[in-house]
């Protein structure tokens, strides 16, 4: 009776663990899962919900990794796992949508500015499976989420500026293929982009992270695209400053 009483609670445990092992990986498939749904969305014609699948992805994608490490549970299963997913949903998902929202309009062409977007992006990852042990305190070329995100982001805000009828303004489709073109460029560079797995200043107090955390999420309530559009953007200017405030004096 005894060995059976040990053997269930034998049982109990690796299930227990092999549970927690498994948890990061429901965050890394549910990136790939609103990834998905957002291709099926494109599909329907709905862009706009299209696009906040794409933020929901990310949001997925920022958990894995974090939960991953909290539990002491990282393993090179979850790394290949990560970059298939986001693959999905940084890479083909936002040149899916940006092609049917106005790259469509320029026939092959625009397949072809599309195509670029998604080939670099799966570059990227392949690169980073390859030396994800050597980026801790940056990355080598821009992150797929980081791409993705800012490309759909500033399609829904190009969207809203030209009331909807993005694909008929020939000044922003011509601002939105350059900065695919330079999203599509940074993901396969060899600038460096930090990654805030570790610390890179040494603040000791950090009330000005507090302070920056609640304007952002006043102005994510107030207008979500754009409050994401400048937090972005405000994340290339820090790579650039930090370049500048380490002296390096060019990207390599």
């Amino acid at each position: 009776m005894q060995k059976l009483v040990l053997r269930n609670k034998i049982s109990k445990k690796l299930f227990f663990k092999r549970g927690i092992r498994f948890l990061p990986h429901l965050f890394t498939l549910g990136n790939a899962f609103f990834g998905f749904c957002s291709l099926v969305l494109v599909l329907e014609g709905e862009l706009i919900s299209a696009a906040y699948c794409i933020f929901l992805g990310a949001m997925m994608d920022a958990l894995d990794g974090r939960v991953a490490r909290l539990m002491r549970v990282e393993s090179e299963l979850g790394v290949e796992m990560d970059s298939l997913c986001d693959a999905i949903t940084f890479c083909l998902a936002p040149a899916f949508l940006a092609y049917v929202w106005f790259l469509k309009t320029l026939g092959f062409f625009g397949v072809v500015l599309s195509s670029i977007f998604l080939l670099a992006g799966i570059l990227r990852l392949a690169r980073f499976n390859v030396m994800h042990t050597t980026q801790k305190m940056f990355f080598t070329g821009l992150p797929t989420t980081m791409a993705g995100c800012f490309l759909t982001a500033l399609l829904l805000n190009l969207n809203r500026l030209s009331l909807g009828r993005l694909n008929h303004n020939p000044n922003i489709i011509l601002v939105s293929v350059f900065l695919l073109l330079t999203l599509s460029w940074l993901m396969i560079s060899s600038v460096r982009f930090p990654s805030f797995k570790q610390k890179m200043f040494g603040f000791k107090k950090n009330y000005h992270i507090v302070v920056a955390v609640t304007l952002f999420t006043v102005m994510a309530v107030m207008q979500f695209e754009a409050a994401l559009l400048l937090l972005l953007a405000g994340y290339f200017l820090l790579t650039l400053g930090y370049h500048i405030y380490l002296g390096l004096g060019r990207f390599d």
